[in-house]
């Protein structure tokens, strides 16, 4: 018997499924910051006063796996300066001041791609990350060698619809982004999860062989990658582990889509389709828009607010990340904006914990919570490391069904930065 995953049943909230995208007009201005990964090894190529166009490389790759940014919009550098991004890091950020013309740069074509190191090339040069929300640089993931290839539709964050409405929209497109990665990687099989498929995604894969199409179950977070490995195909990524050690790569379907669109034009990443949503927005609805345009652009775009936002969130209510204002640019790695009243921002005051164990019982990764947080609160390196600690996911489930309401996500990820501090044993001994 296939083992199965545990997590949490959420409602679901998905008010835009039916929703038709409407497309942003060219906003005034965007801010591109650099580096996505939390690091700043990356420079801008392009300085004060200098034209651009839609689709040119502006910034270096930088270090180790990075990726090249490109210019969203034509207009003129306006100049760099300092964004603290939702994780606490301060980055670079090149600003552009719009000419509203969205002129092309001369150097978009489509690539040529002959075989496996040139297509990776490619893919890097587009400066894809996983447009899932991980943000992780895609041509990372697709240099390695698996037997299958996991497609995640599960959009199992509330709210969350804009994965279903690309299934709905641009099956056509996820068909032919498939095999072009199973053709290059010579992947045996793909599995589409998919908790909901729509009779398009259906219709377009009816035929396709080594492809097929999983309803995935009701629970969250069956979306997260080991999750959906372990559910689409019953293989265990250990402790420590990647999915390629156990033969398997996921790729959002927005992610399959865009590389089946840019080695067809050449265009690299420069726009996204992103879910508003939430109880201060009027019309939630999908929105097209260049990457970096202000948030506040897009919630304008769908009727604005019914009421003064409490919290602003990018990314689902989950796993998402507050945001300090409307001004904050969108991101590559940002599938949906939520507005929420005050009624669903302000969190219930905690209390003690009273050794339930129900974060346990619910945990994706059969951690123990409670114990985490106060082996954290002694600093107690050895014991966070023997139980596991820097395996949470953050997903949440825990603090999900905390009756006492105690901020658990929160502390966890205090918890990582802090381990990720700590020098190993055999380090210590050295020093």
């Amino acid at each position: 018997m296939k083992r199965r995953a545990k997590g949490i049943f959420v409602a679901a909230n998905k008010n835009t499924a039916n929703c038709t995208p409407v497309e942003l007009k060219v906003p005034p201005r965007v801010r591109l910051p650099l580096a996505l990964l939390g690091t700043n090894s990356s420079s801008f190529t392009v300085k004060k006063g200098d034209t651009v166009a839609v689709g040119q490389p502006i910034s270096t790759y930088g270090s180790g796996i990075g990726v090249p940014l490109h210019a969203t919009v034509s207009g003129t550098v306006e100049g760099i300066e300092k964004l603290r991004l939702a994780a606490g890091y301060v980055v670079d950020s090149l600003v552009i001041a719009s000419d509203g013309k969205q002129t092309v740069w001369e150097g978009v074509k489509p690539p040529e791609v002959p075989d496996a190191p040139s297509f990776l090339e490619a893919i890097r040069n587009s400066g894809l990350v996983g447009l899932g929300g991980a943000g992780f640089p895609t041509w990372v993931k697709l240099n390695a060698s698996v037997d299958r290839l996991i497609i995640n539709g599960s959009e199992c964050e509330p709210y969350c619809t804009a994965d279903h409405v690309t299934m709905r929209d641009y099956a056509a497109d996820l068909a032919e982004g498939i095999a072009i990665v199973q053709s290059r990687l010579a992947i045996e099989k793909t599995i589409i999860g998919v908790k909901h498929p729509p009779q398009a995604l259906l219709d377009a894969f009816s035929q396709i062989p080594n492809v097929e199409i999983q309803q995935l179950r009701e629970f969250y977070p069956v979306g997260a990658e080991k999750m959906l490995i372990l559910e689409t195909t019953g293989r265990v990524v250990p402790g420590g582990k990647l999915p390629k050690d156990v033969g398997c790569m996921v790729l959002n379907v927005n992610t399959a889509v865009f590389i089946a669109r840019y080695l067809r034009t050449g265009m690299p990443l420069v726009q996204k389709l992103v879910t508003v949503d939430g109880s201060a927005v009027r019309t939630p609805g999908l929105v097209i828009a260049p990457i970096g345009t202000p948030v506040e652009a897009l919630f304008r775009a769908v009727g604005g607010f019914v009421q003064e936002p409490a919290k602003i969130i990018s990314g689902g209510p989950m796993m998402g990340t507050a945001l300090p204002d409307l001004e904050f640019p969108l991101l590559w790695n940002c599938g949906s904006l939520l507005a929420l009243g005050a009624k669903e921002a302000v969190k219930p005051d905690s209390t003690a914990c009273i050794r339930c164990g129900r974060c346990a019982q619910h945990c994706p990764m059969n951690l123990m919570a409670f114990e985490m947080t106060e082996a954290f609160a002694r600093k107690d390196v050895d014991r966070l490391r023997q139980i596991g600690a820097n395996l949470c996911m953050e997903c949440g489930c825990c603090a999900y069904v905390c009756p006492a309401h105690r901020d658990l996500v929160t502390s966890h990820k205090l918890m990582k930065r802090f381990l990720a501090t700590q020098p190993k044993k055999e380090e210590a001994k050295s020093c």
